[in-house]
């Protein structure tokens, strides 16, 4: 069997492969022309900034909304934070892997960072996935099981499977931190930020992507498919808070799971047990540029989508910015129209909050 591993060149920028594998040099073990994706070292760079310039105030933005607000923190709450601070993580680490690509594919920053920000990158991805897997787990049991699985639902609880969620995170970067240093680049000029190519490392990473990212997947899309069912027979409120995590999950899902399919496919080709011709190859190194920029975009998608669909969102950052709404009627408007929190009325003026309303969402 001929070797898949056919790149003469360099694969070009490292950052889609922060995790658990190589992507330096391969062995040119078969001849295959290959070359970057046209113009990819000016529009990706531009594309992982704008991501940088909009994720980083909006997911600071979030945490900071979530640790000032006064009160007991609703539960879904508790997921938002997490995931925000994990989404945050994710774009400090993309003006590193933009300069990267602006060189070609060449690390100037030094082996420490090379380690650090692979690290990061892996264990904030893998984060962001088991939380909103466990999101999932919580909304069916808010509207499938509201009463046996209360002790469940219990502030403690959701607390320790958010830190459980970050311990398994790091976990499975570890290897990125290990086994990731600079390489010399193939044609000698620089180093780049990756592993040597190695048949342990890519199997790890297969093992890795299917525990960490088609795991936590299957997870949410089963339980959010049997929220889904149940939607008729929940309120006006909680519906909508629904649709607002539906939104959040499908934005994650359409981002990576492009991602995760070629990723599987290029740990096969490399292991030697999926032969590919040289032209899809190539097809699968641009591909995986391409789907690399969308899945990394995602970090900056749910603070958006918080602002542009939850009015209580919108309410509470209005607040928070001194400017209150008139208590009676209009504040009981916005509070009933909230999608991830069912009485806000609280955050205008610098009221405390309810502690029935906190217990539920």
């Amino acid at each position: 069997m001929q070797s898949t591993e056919a790149w003469t060149q360099n694969w070009g920028t490292t950052f889609w492969d922060y995790y658990y594998s190589g992507s330096g040099s391969l062995d040119q073990m078969e001849l295959c022309l290959a070359w970057n994706l046209p113009y990819s070292h000016a529009i990706i760079p531009a594309l992982y900034l704008a991501a940088f310039a909009v994720g980083m105030p909006g997911n600071a933005f979030v945490v900071w909304l979530l640790i000032r607000q006064r009160g007991p923190r609703r539960l879904v709450d508790t997921f938002v934070l997490h995931l925000a601070t994990a989404d945050l993580g994710f774009v400090l680490t993309l003006p590193l892997w933009a300069a990267a690509e602006a060189k070609g594919g060449l690390w100037p920053f030094g082996d420490g960072l090379c380690k650090l920000s692979s690290f990061a990158l892996a264990a904030t991805r893998c984060a962001g996935a088991l939380l909103l897997a466990g999101m999932s787990v919580d909304r069916y049991l808010a509207v499938g099981r509201p009463l046996t699985a209360r002790p469940l639902r219990s502030p403690r609880c959701v607390r320790a499977a958010c830190c459980g969620a970050w311990a398994v995170a790091f976990l499975a970067a570890l290897p990125a931190l290990l086994y990731r240093r600079l390489q010399p680049s193939p044609d000698g000029v620089g180093s780049q930020c990756a592993e040597e190519p190695s048949d342990a490392l890519q199997g790890l990473g297969l093992l890795l992507l299917l525990l960490t990212f088609a795991l936590p997947l299957a997870v949410t899309l089963v339980f959010y498919c049997r929220v889904s069912r149940r939607l008729p027979r929940v309120g006006r409120a909680r519906s909508n808070s629904l649709r607002i995590i539906f939104a959040v999950e499908s934005v994650f899902v359409g981002s990576w799971l492009p991602f995760g399919i070629l990723r599987a496919v290029f740990h096969l080709a490399r292991l030697r047990a999926l032969p590919l011709p040289c032209a899809l190859l190539l097809a699968l190194r641009w591909g995986l540029a391409i789907t690399t920029c969308l899945a990394f975009v995602n970090s900056c998608a749910n603070p958006i989508i918080y602002l542009l669909l939850d009015r209580s969102f919108r309410a509470r950052a209005r607040a928070r910015f001194g400017v209150c709404t008139r208590a009676g009627r209009q504040v009981q408007r916005i509070s009933s129209a909230s999608s991830l929190s069912r009485d806000d009325s609280s955050v205008f003026c610098g009221r405390s909050p309810k502690a029935s309303s906190a217990s539920s969402w």
